[in-house]
């Protein structure tokens, strides 16, 4: 299941949760502070995003070309 990061429109609350593409379209995800089930998805970026040691490339040493 992936991660999927949330905000509650009842009370602000930002938080993430495991839940299936299923559970969210449905709106099964309630707010783990006030319980409510008026959450909104909020844009997220992949594990990563560019931020990895040695300037974005990967840690075995390989350039990847030459």
């Amino acid at each position: 299941m992936p991660m999927y990061e949330f905000k509650c429109a009842a009370c602000g609350m930002e938080f993430e949760e495991l839940a299936s593409l299923a559970e969210v379209e449905a709106g099964k995800v309630p707010c783990p502070d006030c319980e409510s089930k008026k959450v909104e998805r909020l844009m997220s970026t992949f594990a990563g995003g560019g931020d990895t040691p040695g300037g974005g490339e990967s840690n075995c040493g390989h350039t990847g070309f030459g």
